[in-house]
């Protein structure tokens, strides 16, 4: 709690008597300020108020309240002498109040530290309420901060909790003006200030008391923040949970982003080859792959004389000049027998058919190859290799990074695990095959029958180029392009944006 005013009035109290055997306390008979302002002192201190301690205040209505008086010092005390300058001869003690047990408000210099460790210590014996301090002087500036030297009695701060009431520092000259009244309210009803009009007005006992009552009003000073300010604090420690939460996300994304570039580019990975990404091949890169004239010789029959030979009739290819550029020679030894073009599966021609070769080693038509891996695929229609040029990375997602990681964690789990799709489309094929055999069998003909095998012309046969693009589309590896966000609702996909790492 802080204390807020300070107000001081002059009360007139009953002295205490006795009567029948019996003591009559005293009790408060006029509030003379509140009467007659004109005949009795009164002052108000708003603000410029130090709070020093705060021990032991309980209040009744926010408001402490007592006669102001000076505590005693003992005889031999050494403050005596030094205390004489800042306080008169005939202050108000508490030997000059009611005997009745009022409440005290206490009020001392503070003019070092054993005088104010001697005032302090003598409060502490008297019923008091709280106690006022002041620095000498005239200052009526509000006084030093509650941490300043000024208020160090060497002990550590151990004061402030060894008294059983407050402590409040106000300004010098309200101090000095308070302790000039404590002296002239102080004697009896005769001597106080406008003792005359006191007595003609309100007819007192000449034994009555005339003492000025101190009024300290406090408030309390809360601890807890408002409700608002909680809210505010709630609402901020959600935002910067969500936001680092959100930017670490985004970085970690980011780094494997970067991650799955670098592997792309160097050729650790092949998208389209794991169902993340359709690619195409750019046509001026498909036009630097070489261009041969197809040259296969069939081996010679083998004979004992010839057993201890190289093996010959490996296919070969010589360079020939045909429109539409230079045709190299080139050696194909170590490659594999390939006899027809596996797009269009046509038989190539030896010394005429023009073929493309890829990287990887298989030939093709050119004009089959081209718009294979220009429009449909990046990958070589048999081994699945990529014909992406080398360093060519497309834009990387966070879906093709979770993807990713997916298949390669798949695979990790054990050797058991493969994925085969050309496999996979040959057993397919094959058991339907089978099914057919077993549901629509054919019957073999009756030797009576006459059986026609000339061939009967098909009615709708399709095209060779229709055949063709439809053997490029068995050729292509399944890529599920689809985006995984899709089909989410729209507060789940603005939430991915903010958290993308989530699933």
């Amino acid at each position: 709690m802080s204390l807020q005013t300070v107000r001081n009035v002059v009360l007139l109290f009953s002295n205490p008597s006795w009567t029948d055997g019996r003591s009559n306390p005293s009790t408060i008979l006029r509030n003379i300020t509140a009467l007659s302002s004109q005949i009795a002192y009164s002052e108000d201190l708003l603000g410029n108020i130090t709070t020093l301690s705060t021990t032991s205040v309980s209040t009744a209505n926010g408001v402490v309240q007592g006669l102001l008086y000076v505590p005693d010092l003992g005889e031999n005390d050494p403050c005596q002498n030094l205390t004489a300058e800042y306080i008169p001869a005939n202050v108000t003690r508490q030997v000059n109040l009611p005997t009745t047990n009022y409440n005290l408000i206490a009020l001392a210099p503070w003019i070092n530290v054993n005088c104010t460790q001697s005032f302090l210590a003598s409060a502490r014996t008297d019923p008091i309420r709280g106690m006022l301090v002041y620095l000498p002087g005239g200052d009526t500036s509000q006084p030093p901060d509650v941490d300043d030297e000024a208020w160090d009695l060497e002990d550590g701060g151990l004061w402030k909790t060894q008294n059983r009431y407050p402590v409040y520092a106000i300004p010098g000259a309200s101090g000095n003006e308070m302790m000039r009244q404590l002296s002239l309210y102080s004697g009896d009803l005769s001597t106080v200030p406008f003792s005359s009009q006191i007595i003609s007005t309100y007819s007192p006992n000449p034994a009555d008391y005339v003492r000025v009552w101190t009024e300290l009003t406090v408030v309390t000073v809360s601890t807890t923040l408002p409700l608002w300010a909680f809210i505010l604090i709630i609402l901020g420690v959600i935002v910067a949970v969500i936001g680092s939460t959100s930017f670490l996300m985004h970085f970690v994304q980011s780094r494997r982003r970067a991650a799955l570039r670098r592997r792309v580019m160097r050729g650790e990975v092949n998208l389209e080859a794991l169902g993340i990404k359709r690619l195409m091949v750019p046509l001026d890169h498909i036009q630097t792959f070489p261009l041969f004239t197809y040259n296969y010789n069939p081996p010679a029959p083998s004979s004992p004389m010839s057993s201890n030979l190289p093996m010959k009739g490996r296919r070969s290819s010589e360079a020939s000049h045909q429109p539409g550029g230079l045709r190299i020679e080139k050696n194909d030894a170590a490659l594999d027998y390939q006899p027809a073009c596996l797009i269009c599966l046509e038989d190539f021609e030896s010394k005429k058919t023009i073929i493309r070769e890829l990287p990887c080693g298989h030939i093709y038509h050119p004009e089959c190859i081209d718009e294979f891996l220009s429009q449909l695929s990046s990958l070589c229609p048999s081994c699945k290799s990529s014909m992406l040029p080398r360093g060519y990375c497309p834009k990387i997602t966070n879906s093709m990074v979770r993807r990713e990681f997916g298949t390669r964690r798949l695979r990790s789990r054990g050797p058991g695990i493969h994925i085969d799709v050309e496999r996979g489309r040959q057993r397919l094929s094959s058991w339907s095959s089978s099914m057919k055999k077993h549901i629509c069998r054919v019957s073999s003909p009756k030797p009576d029958e006459a059986v026609d095998l000339q061939e009967q012309p098909r009615v709708g046969r399709p095209s060779t180029v229709e055949t063709t693009r439809d053997r490029m589309q068995d050729l292509v590896v399944p890529v599920d392009e689809t985006n995984s966000d899709d089909g989410r609702p729209q507060w789940k996909r603005a939430a991915l944006k903010v958290f993308p790492g989530f699933r």
